[in-house]
């Protein structure tokens, strides 16, 4: 498996000392694997010193929440395993004044054991010391009780809430409330899409199927509490948060904080959609979202899946959720945007234009003609849809695909009455497919019929000299804007080989039946060419000679929708 590791044994240290570099206010404790603030008052005057810890391979936790505001000190096991007693007593030695020490504690066996036998030996030396133990998971409710269900992702609400207490002044016991006030508010549940794989090994703890998932996993690479098929991710948020919502007795009117996790290889794309189908689900339920965040805060190395983590608060709770910290890994914010939607400042003007554009009244003569002809393209590259994105994922991003199904949707959708003449059905195609391809093909193909549209706009019965010079327009539009010429392997390659053989034809007595089909030809050989061709323009270029093998997607697609037009070309 590869990683970016020197040694499996050297992980944890060599870890620390990258997030100590990123740090300034933090430091390691000698030889222990342990992070700790490194601007400390004299014990008189230290607050209450807040630890947590673990085993690693859960960043950015613990050592990302190192800090003012937060933990004063983080000890890290090996991957997945929990510290040793020893380093957790280290760390109360070297953070703990006469206000004690107050121990966050996920609740894992081996966790429990050390911080507990480590803080039994500091109360032995004089040292004022609770624990708080975290059991968030409520994947394991009516399997066993709540005090022997698993820590995971809702501890980070703990270190935050009873870290900025702590910074507030307040004395152990009060933290110590806090904290376990926090704790018994909490409930949290995750879903795996697969396993992950601890440094050194060879492949992943588990592996799920293409139609499996694991629901009320741990943190640890462990198996969840049931398999499923996979879902959609309102119906899976909806299947999490049913779960913690009983769990906590959650009713109308509730306030809540929501930390939507990521586990370590889920993209942010994926975690804020989960946080907008759980916004809207609580909202629904009349629960009240008063803050929020989502993104990776307490990861299991690199399983892909996430967790979401419910807290009820009252005022108290909310005000040291928004109270400053130093620590790096913490978000801040979690303001609620209650108003995700503004319209443009232009909307009236804007949508005025868009009508014009799309024109009105009945439709014509032209309407009837171009209409099954765009209605061919359209399903033409429908059907080419899977054969684009995989020509476009060998040598660019792989939306190709994608981006021809928007046109062809936008193609459809395109109202008779804007085909009412040849420069206003181009017009209203390029309006069309400009608001519905981002990326470069959108801008490609708009300019190109917003050139075509110009160039026959005082044409009210074209000939087909006139359409070819539309489309020799069109073409150069493109050349223009991308700055690619034939032979750079872009659709240029099809586009102009078509262009060059219509005019040819048509200036050699053909009609414009056969003139169009030998520019379909022209552009089919064109597409196929590309594939011998070292691309030098656009994002296939940043792959050079590696990009030769197959034809460029842009160059076929021109072919496909040439080719689907061939039918509706008349003689004349």
């Amino acid at each position: 498996m590869k990683k970016l590791i020197n040694e499996p044994s050297a992980v944890v240290r060599e870890m620390l000392e990258g997030i100590a570099r990123q740090a300034p206010h933090v430091a390691i404790l000698g030889d222990e694997n342990v992070l700790v603030r490194r601007a400390l008052a004299e014990t008189s005057k230290r607050p209450v010193a807040l630890i947590s810890g673990g085993g690693s391979g859960h960043e950015p936790a613990h050592g990302g929440y190192v800090g003012s505001g937060m933990l004063s000190a983080a000890v890290c096991g090996e991957v997945f395993t929990s510290p040793s007693t020893d380093a957790v007593l280290a760390a109360i030695h070297a953070t703990a004044g006469e206000n004690g020490a107050l121990l966050i504690v996920k609740n894992y066996t081996g966790d429990r054991l050390n911080f507990g036998l480590a803080a039994e030996l500091a109360r032995s030396e004089g040292v004022p010391v609770e624990i708080v133990t975290v059991a968030d998971d409520v994947s394991l409710r009516g399997r066993v009780e709540r005090h022997q269900r698993r820590g995971i992702a809702g501890t980070v609400l703990v270190h935050k809430i009873a870290g900025a207490a702590a910074a507030k002044g307040l004395g152990l016991n009060e933290v110590a409330a806090i904290a376990r006030k926090t704790a018994e508010n909490l409930g949290t549940m995750g879903v795996a899409f697969d396993g992950c794989t601890l440094p050194g090994a060879e492949k992943a703890g588990f592996h799920l199927a293409d139609d499996e998932i694991e629901l009320g996993l741990g943190i640890h690479g462990e198996k969840g509490v049931e398999r499923t098929a996979p879902m959609k991710a309102k119906e899976l948020t909806d299947t999490l948060l049913g779960n913690i919502i009983e769990d906590l007795g959650l009713r109308n009117g509730d306030r809540v904080a929501l930390l939507v996790n990521g586990l370590g290889a889920t993209p942010e794309m994926e975690l804020a959609v989960v946080l907008r189908d759980a916004f809207a689900s609580l909202s629904q339920r009349q629960i009240n979202v008063e803050r929020a965040w989502a993104g990776t805060f307490l990861s299991a190395l690199d399983m892909p899946g996430c967790s979401i983590s419910v807290l009820r608060l009252d005022d108290e709770m909310l005000g040291l959720l928004d109270a400053d910290t130093e620590a790096r890994a913490w978000p801040g914010g979690g303001a609620v945007n209650h108003r995700v939607r503004i319209e443009p400042a232009a909307a009236g003007a804007s949508a005025a234009i868009g009508s014009s554009e799309m024109g009105e009244g009945n439709a014509g003569p032209w309407s009837a003609r171009f209409k099954p002809a765009l209605q061919a393209v359209a399903h033409a590259l429908l059907d080419q849809e899977a054969v684009l994105t995989e020509l476009d994922s060998k040598a660019g991003d792989g939306d190709l695909g994608a981006s021809m199904r928007r046109a062809a949707e936008a193609i459809l959708a395109v109202p008779a009455t804007a085909l009412g003449g040849p420069d206003k059905a181009l017009a209203a195609l390029g309006l069309a497919l400009r608001r519905a391809i981002a990326g470069s093909s959108g801008p490609f193909y708009a300019t190109a019929l917003i050139r075509a549209a110009r160039i026959l706009a005082d044409h009210t019965a074209p000939t087909a000299l006139d359409w070819a010079a539309a489309m020799r327009g069109a073409a150069d539009a493109i050349g223009e804007l991308g700055g690619a010429k034939p032979g750079d392997r872009t659709m240029l390659d099809a586009l102009v080989p078509a262009v060059d053989a219509f005019e040819r034809e048509l200036k050699s007595g053909y009609d414009a039946y056969k003139a169009w089909a030998a520019a379909v030809s022209a552009a089919e050989a064109g597409a196929r060419e590309t594939a011998n061709m070292t691309p030098r323009a656009g994002r296939a270029s940043y792959l050079g000679a590696r990009a030769i093998g197959s034809p460029d997607g842009g160059a076929v697609a021109i072919a496909c929708w040439l080719k689907a037009l061939q039918p509706y070309i008349s003689a004349r």
